[in-house]
């Protein structure tokens, strides 16, 4: 439950910073916040994802078919929202870079 509610503070910051940077900020700043604030909620995602996979396995295991199926379906939904999250972090980086 931890964990649970940390990855979701995580999520919620990331994408509150990314917010901030890509849409409020003027500064020289803003892309650097975007992209810190991507790569947090990519991380994130990721993390996520993958707890929701190993969850999906276990309640498949149990025999609830239908509720593995749904919970390894929004697993995926978010390793597509952390890949890209971290497609736009590094996109942000190289632009920063270059």
């Amino acid at each position: 439950m931890l964990v649970t509610m940390m990855l979701l503070l995580a999520i919620l910051a990331g994408a509150a910073v990314a917010a901030y940077g890509l849409l409020v900020d003027k500064s020289g700043q803003a892309i650097a916040l975007a992209t810190a604030g991507l790569f947090v909620l990519g991380v994130a995602l990721v993390v996520s994802g993958f707890l929701l996979g190993m969850s999906a396995v276990s309640t498949g295991r149990d025999g609830r078919g239908g509720r593995a199926t749904l919970i390894a379906f929004l697993g995926g939904l978010f390793m597509l929202a952390a890949a890209g999250a971290l497609a736009g972090a590094a996109v942000f980086a190289v632009v920063v870079l270059f």
